[in-house]
């Protein structure tokens, strides 16, 4: 299997530390670069400098730091459950103004929670919004309306040493079309029947791996957080935002499901004044698909890359999402793997939804 040498994660987390400010707490920091360092190494960025080892699991990075499993997966869960709490406590008529934990500190541990003030109600729609925009059946859906050409798939737990018995590696999973054959990874053992039950400290060898059902056009987190906000409100832009924190959060995490996807179901039913259609899902899903003459010019911010501050602006890229939804000023700036401008992506999504306002397409 190639996996990524310890002494290249620990200069790639060194790498990181040295020249990236997130704004939030280093705890929150660490766990994103962490997440970070296992695309470098699947990619060949960063310090790996071309040299790929696809098969690196966070596992094996939080390992190679020296860090404990169950602190780690703990940690991220309790950002999660953090929002989680958030949501249900809206749901049970709780006036929330802030983006705050039950002990006042920023959801994400991000200061500007602390500043913008949001509608409680609306935060839920966008976690809706954002909990359903990877789900692969709504994708489908969104290809027979509109006549796209969208992809997708989903997290399973697997077996490394099956995959490896089977001649795969997690490159080909996550960028495969595999809709047929999930049947017989299943026969084989490659992902496991029963993912309740699984105790991953006596398991080593189970990962919580993405295996993609479709080839196909994928969405822009970005996108998700403006669009959302254009269209209802910037407290719904936030909630699409942590709902991309929460599918970020779970790749490594102490459960082994879709945990966005779950909480939009939550939503669904026990929020009554949701007031989104399915409909309504359909085309925010279809507004925010990167098409595929765009796939370089589109920007789909990681939750490092959202809370990255811009060394020459003293921003991040979530806070100039907020203030050109918000009518305020923004610095113009690169975003997203440094490769996109800001001002040129705000004015595509204007184009975007002008035209789908007129057209419906």
């Amino acid at each position: 299997m190639q996996i990524a040498p310890k002494d290249l994660i620990w200069k790639d987390f060194q790498r990181l530390r040295k020249k990236k400010d997130l704004f939030t707490k280093s705890i929150v920091e660490d766990l994103l670069f962490i997440q970070t360092i296992e695309g470098h190494s699947h990619n060949g960025d960063g310090a790996f400098k071309g040299r790929k080892f696809v098969d690196t699991t966070i596992n094996d990075i939080v390992h190679a730091l020296r860090r404990e499993e169950f602190i780690i997966r703990s940690e991220r869960q309790m950002l999660i459950d953090e929002i989680y709490e958030y949501a249900e406590r809206v749901i049970d008529g709780e006036n929330l103004p802030r983006l705050l934990n039950k002990h006042n500190e920023p959801l994400m541990r991000c200061p500007l929670f602390l500043q913008w003030e949001v509608n409680p109600e609306d935060v839920l729609r966008g976690l809706y919004l954002g909990g359903l925009m990877d789900d692969f059946s709504m994708r489908m859906r969104v290809n027979k309306k509109f006549k796209t050409n969208m992809g997708g798939g989903k997290p399973y737990l697997i077996d490394l040493k099956v995959m490896e018995k089977m001649n795969l590696n997690g490159e080909v999973l996550a960028h495969g079309n595999h809709e047929n054959k999930i049947a017989e990874y299943i026969e084989e053992g490659l992902i496991l029947r029963d993912s309740k039950n699984v105790d991953f400290l006596r398991h080593p060898s189970i990962r919580f791996q993405y295996i993609r059902h479709k080839r196909g056009l994928g969405v822009s987190d970005d996108a998700a957080v403006i669009v959302s906000g254009l269209l209802y409100s910037m407290s719904v832009g936030l909630g699409a935002y942590l709902a991309d924190a929460i599918d970020t959060l779970d790749k490594y995490s102490l459960k082994f499901i879709e945990q966005d996807d779950t909480l939009a179901c939550t939503i669904e039913t026990n929020f009554p004044d949701l007031n989104i259609t399915e409909e309504e899902v359909l085309s925010f899903i279809y507004l925010i698909a990167i098409p595929e003459e765009m796939q370089k010019k589109i920007p789909d911010s990681s939750q490092r890359y959202f809370l990255q501050i811009d060394r020459k602006t003293d921003i991040t890229t979530l806070e100039s999402h907020y203030r050109f939804v918000m009518g305020l000023p923004y610095p113009r700036f690169t975003i997203s793997y440094d490769r996109v401008l800001n001002e040129d992506f705000y004015e595509y999504v204007k184009e975007r939804l002008d035209s789908f306002k007129k057209t419906g397409f």
